[in-house]
């Protein structure tokens, strides 16, 4: 885990209604064609009734994380529902990318849909003391 998903770790544990489960493996099922993915982090929010999908990434280059978003039903949703009992199963999914301010725009441009949020790594730095940080964008899990 490098300083990056720990700041993230520590933004989204922040909440104490949220159980984290970081790298949670999701095996490839052959016969339904879903999952074979390693998520960062798998979050249950009990408070809000979510499971977030959450991955990290500081390079520049992001168009494999994009198709893994793209493909976020077939990837992670679908194999998490059919691993997880009720009523984890029926809560509303949401995937989470933190990634380079750079890259943010761009992103979001791809990903209009209201189940895909989009943040910069910038603004999870407070979390690391950075003085950077960009009080003035809230974040939102």
């Amino acid at each position: 885990m490098d300083i990056y998903e720990e700041a993230v770790l520590k933004y989204i544990s922040e909440k104490h209604t949220r159980f984290v489960n970081p790298q949670y493996a999701l095996k490839w099922d052959k016969t339904e064609e879903i999952g074979g993915s390693l998520p960062d982090y798998v979050v249950l929010d009990i408070e809000e009734q979510y499971v977030y999908i959450v991955e990290v990434s500081k390079a520049s280059n992001i168009d494999a994380l994009c198709k893994k978003v793209k493909d976020k039903n077939k990837n992670w949703i679908q194999p998490i529902k059919k691993l997880f009992p009720e009523p984890y199963c029926n809560w509303s999914f949401h995937v989470t990318i933190f990634i380079r301010e750079e890259n943010v725009d761009k992103t979001n441009l791809l990903f209009q849909e209201n189940d895909v949020s989009v943040i910069s790594l910038k603004q999870v730095n407070n979390f690391l003391g950075n003085l950077d940080y960009d009080s003035t964008c809230p974040l939102k899990l």
